[in-house]
């Protein structure tokens, strides 16, 4: 399907969208549960919660794991230089999870009571908090383990932890009736649990902490590019949750249901993108460190050509059959959802292009780029999400999205252009 010279990156290709795939469907179907068993408000806390997770998991990785994707990629034939980044990644991930952890465990009353006003939410998020040392090592080796491309591990650990969450979760929910507090311990007993485990998969590549990492300024290296990822990370998830809080803000929680639908849907168009970037990055980054210029160039337009052809297919299909999919998976309460969805679907369709080749930025080593353009696209969709929401709702929520991520597309391959023609002085 995809004109790469090595069968490996097909495969590799594969297994990313098998992860990719089976955390969406976990999260979908464990949703489904919920909103059944726990009834609009349980699903409300839950939901709050999860964002708060997500959201906090970002500071709690610090971008520890992409730093190490980029950084054993680009040392891959340095076996010792390898595995100096990887244990450097390793503690300080365990040392900006648990800041995270302990900052989340003291704002839990002023975040539940004071902002949302919701005292149950006090010890679920302390609880929480338990777990984002755990979620940061986890980061930390699916990163490393997407360095050396080992994505059949990499799939493992991701599936592993998504599939029991969701059969944990059911099992304390449904059959000991914990309510939210079991679908908040079905979310932190197994990360915890897989975190441990993941370390097993690295074993071999960690070597004993000494006085060489700071003499080197690996773990520096690391925090910084981590710091960027962060912060452009961090951007990117308000920027993509903005327009259902601002439906939230503007209008009701029935309209902000209605955006809801619509959004799992556009969750299909992400995937095969997202599981191609998980390839291209380490990719583009051994062939920047080799100046092969030209083998980059020819896998952006390969990539972006097809994951384009392959999103607008997946588009007309929705287009068609979208109407028959609500009315069969909800009810026709919820077919304000289309229209939004068919406005969503444009944007998504074209910002798909960049999607696959994402972490370009980052790959080539200007990955302070990344942050700049995430907070230039997240004042963006705010302003549009203020202009169109109050005049045309949902609708206006979806034009806003779509139209911010297509003037996001066309800045990010202007800049490509920029280093393709004016520093690496290669014709396109």
């Amino acid at each position: 399907m995809f004109n790469f010279k090595l069968s490996k990156t097909m495969r590799d290709v594969q297994w990313s969208f098998i992860s990719l795939a089976t955390s969406s469907l976990s999260h979908l179907l464990l949703r489904i549960v919920l909103g059944r068993e726990l009834g609009p408000s349980g699903l409300g806390v839950y939901t709050l919660v999860f964002t708060i997770y997500i959201f906090g998991m970002q500071f709690a990785a610090f971008g520890i794991g992409s730093a190490l994707t980029k950084y054993v990629a680009e040392f891959n034939d340095n076996l010792a230089k390898t595995k100096e980044y990887i244990s450097s990644g390793m503690i300080g991930s365990l040392i900006t999870g648990s800041v995270m952890g302990v900052v989340l465990y003291l704002l839990s009353n002023i975040i539940s009571i004071s902002i949302f006003n919701i005292p149950e939410m006090v010890s679920l998020l302390k609880v929480t908090a338990l777990c984002f040392p755990f979620i940061a090592i986890n980061k930390a080796v699916l990163g490393t383990l997407n360095g050396f491309r080992r994505m059949k591990a990499f799939a493992f650990i991701d599936v592993a932890l998504n599939v029991i969450i969701l059969l944990v979760s059911v099992f304390l929910v449904i059959f000991l009736d914990m309510k939210v507090l079991g679908a908040v311990l079905g979310l932190v007993i197994p990360t915890i649990i897989l975190g441990l485990i993941s370390i097993f998969f690295v074993r071999s590549s960690l070597i004993y902490p000494n006085g060489t990492f700071l003499q080197n300024n690996i773990l520096r290296d690391v925090l910084r590019f981590g710091l960027y990822v962060v912060l452009g990370n961090s951007i990117g998830y308000l920027y993509t949750h903005i327009d259902s809080l601002m439906i939230g803000y503007y209008l009701n929680e029935e309209d902000v249901g209605f955006y809801a639908v619509a959004a799992i849907f556009i969750q299909g168009i992400t995937l095969i993108p997202s599981a191609i970037q998980r390839v291209t990055s380490p990719t583009i980054t051994k062939d920047h460190a080799k100046k092969e210029y030209g083998s980059i160039v020819k896998l952006l337009k390969n990539v972006t050509l097809k994951v384009f052809l392959l999103s607008s297919l997946f588009s007309l299909f929705l287009v068609v059959f979208g109407k028959t999919l609500i009315l069969t998976i909800f009810d026709n309460m919820f077919l304000p959802s289309y229209l939004p969805l068919i406005i969503l679907l444009i944007g998504y369709t074209i910002y798909s292009t960049f999607m696959s080749i994402g972490t370009f930025y980052s790959s080539i080593g200007y990955v302070e780029l990344s942050y700049k353009i995430a907070l230039f696209s997240a004042i963006l969709n705010i302003v549009f999400n203020i202009a169109f929401i109050p005049k045309y709702g949902i609708i206006g929520a979806a034009m806003a999205t779509s139209t911010s991520l297509i003037v996001l597309t066309l800045v990010h391959f202007f800049i490509i252009r920029h280093f393709v023609k004016g520093i690496w002085k290669l014709k396109i």
